[in-house]
């Protein structure tokens, strides 16, 4: 019998280790769930052995369900190893990562195997058919976010694939049919049509710009409102709707947009029960409601909650986010230094950072190095690597990277996959262009690796204007003697309506909190206003100055 879906033949050589529900369960038990990454190998193995194995449909159906609960929970623990991390990853990292990968594929294959029985009009299962095709459909999405957590996009395979199975449900008429996702969904039915438009919820949201916190939302809300979504084949609405529909071609390789063609496989996927569920829960919000109230998940907090969904909003229900500044396409190398502690370092002229002493005696005594020499004595201490736990004379930090567009406050970069320092979503960063004299500081909004004949490595970075000066930065506190970290001052640029600002280690800021800066031989006591920008290892703050003074 040929395959819709180009599988493997099955035999009846290498068994799995259960051919039984009961014998499933007992094997479950053994899985080591407090050790993910052998859990994995262990499902991996297993889920393996049965998509190749001769096994009658009915019994194939009830393993995979015995085991997709554990799956699941398995992969995200395992998830948490290469989540957000800097590129490239790491061995253990990305082993963690192409076995994720891997667990996806095999539970689809598994299932896609019942779909194709269903098609072929195997009657043992065909009452289960809309439950099969929620469940290969569902996979998609959760190899989706995995994709997404280690910072790499669905290629045109996945969204091929992704069509031809949803064709298929649908051909059969089993996208509309309500089941039971106990897994996914909890109590509430689904169908294999949400499943389907979780994918494309994922994609519209631009989930690779966002932190692995934020992501983690967006997945969870895609899962709980893609039932929302409802699709039409006789065009897009002109009804007067006030929410966009998204559009998809399902006999093409691409994800849904916001542009309608004209081709056969036209589909689109109505948002206007979505955006009243949003556009209520935003006024909610904007009451003061609290977003676990709105059932927005336990870990919502207050303001990045409304920020994240009126960004969804755009995205999902309203045809997409207008870029704020038109980019052009540039050439032509630049210099690149990633990490606050190397910023920091080469910002002061290559000058390794010790951190201001609070104890009297020292304070005194450089009181009078000022006096005499009008600055601190720079001593060379034969342990500073270990004791400050880095190595300043092995940091090889700046890159050669190759710009590919530029706009006002920012610029994308590419370089190989295996070249250089690794960097990650969330970290500062300070770039040089060429001909340029200075340094420029920025943040690392989004990363992305691409395969290819040379895999690269592409950024995207946000610009803050102004010449960043090195500063020591503490949290004021006389009772706790906090000690002095690297930190970066802003001027304040009126023309672009940027105001003078702070970059302090993440964790430093407090509403109305109290830090101390030193540079030069000065002191100020500053009081933080807001937060502008936060990242994996900085928070960008407005100040207000408190009191000044000259050590």
């Amino acid at each position: 019998m040929s395959s819709y879906f180009d599988l493997p033949e099955t035999h009846t050589e290498f068994p799995p280790a259960f051919l039984t529900v009961s014998a499933c369960s007992d094997w479950l038990v053994l899985v080591p769930l407090a050790n993910p990454a052998q859990a994995q190998v262990m499902l991996l193995r297993q889920l393996n052995l049965l998509h190749r194995y001769t096994l009658a449909n009915s019994a194939r159906l009830k393993l995979l369900e015995t085991m997709r609960q554990t799956v699941i929970e398995v992969q995200r623990d395992v998830a948490k190893k290469f989540a957000n991390r800097p590129l490239p990853l790491n061995p253990t990292e990305q082993a963690a990562f192409d076995g994720t990968l891997a667990v996806w594929q095999a539970l689809l294959g598994g299932y896609l195997r019942l779909l194709d029985a269903v098609a072929a009009g195997d009657t043992t299962i065909i009452e289960q058919g809309a439950l099969i095709a929620q469940r290969s459909l569902s996979v998609f999405a959760d190899w989706e976010v995995d994709l997404c957590r280690g910072e790499k996009l669905p290629d045109v395979n996945f969204w091929r694939r992704l069509h031809k199975v949803f064709a298929l449900a649908e051909q059969l008429k089993l996208i509309s049919l309500p089941v039971r996702d106990a897994a996914r969904h909890g109590n509430e039915q689904t169908t294999a049509l949400a499943a389907y438009a979780e994918s494309h919820l994922l994609h519209s949201a631009s989930p690779f710009e966002l932190p692995s916190r934020h992501l983690d939302w967006i997945a969870r809300w895609s899962r709980r409102w893609c039932n929302k979504l409802t699709m039409r084949t006789d065009g897009a609405p002109t009804d007067g709707t006030r929410a966009a529909p998204l559009f998809v071609d399902i006999d093409s390789d691409r994800p849904a947009g916001y542009i309608s063609r004209d081709v056969p496989g036209a589909r689109w996927l109505e948002t206007d029960e979505l955006r009243k569920s949003i556009k209520a829960r935003l006024v909610m919000l904007s009451q003061g409601e609290l977003p676990k109230r709105l059932q927005l998940g336990e870990d919502c907090t207050q303001p990045a909650t409304s920020l994240l969904l009126e960004r969804v909003y755009q995205r999902w229900c309203k045809g997409g986010a207008k870029r704020r500044q038109d980019r052009h396409p540039v050439s032509g190398g630049c210099e690149f230094i990633v990490g606050f502690e190397a910023v920091h370092y080469y910002l002061s002229g290559r000058t390794p950072f010790r951190p201001p002493v609070v104890d009297e005696n020292m304070l005194r005594h450089e009181r009078d190095e000022l006096a005499t020499f009008g600055h601190r004595a720079q001593r060379k201490e034969a342990n500073y690597s270990d004791t400050h736990g880095y190595q300043v004379e092995n940091w090889a930090l700046i890159d050669d990277w190759q710009l590919l567009d530029q706009s006002a406050n920012g610029v994308r970069l590419q370089r190989p996959l295996k070249a250089g320092v690794r960097v990650g979503s969330g970290q500062i960063i300070a770039i040089k262009m060429a001909g340029s004299a200075h340094f420029m500081v920025g943040a690392v909004r989004w990363i992305l690796q691409e395969d290819g004949e040379t895999p690269t490595v592409s950024i995207g970075i946000q610009l803050f204007p102004g010449h960043a000066q090195p500063v020591a930065v503490r949290i004021f506190d006389p009772k706790l003697r906090e000690p002095y970290k690297q930190g970066l001052r802003l001027p304040a640029m009126p023309a672009v309506k940027e105001p003078e600002a702070l970059i302090a280690p993440a964790g430093t800021f407090r509403v109305k909190g109290l830090v101390e800066i030193l540079a030069d031989g000065m002191s100020e006591r500053l009081m933080l206003s807001h937060v502008l920008d936060r990242g994996t290892e900085f928070e960008r703050c407005t100040f207000e100055p408190v009191a000044t003074g000259k050590k």
